[in-house]
């Protein structure tokens, strides 16, 4: 005896939705790209500036 799913329809003739990029999801992906770029840039300029490692807290003297 067959399933009432398969006797009427087989699986291929399902139509499935196609993922979309949600504007929300866009947004959240630019902003993370853009915190790692800036942790970059800062890392860099911290390199530069203490002349040890990127993520090294400078002392006070």
């Amino acid at each position: 005896m067959k399933s009432a799913a398969t006797a009427t329809t087989p699986t291929n003739a399902v139509k499935r939705a196609k993922p979309q990029l949600n504007v929300y999801t866009g947004l959240l992906v630019v902003a993370v790209l853009m915190a790692m770029f800036g942790t970059a840039v800062v890392a860099m300029m911290n390199m530069d500036v203490s002349g040890q490692g990127p993520f090294d807290m400078v002392s006070a003297r």
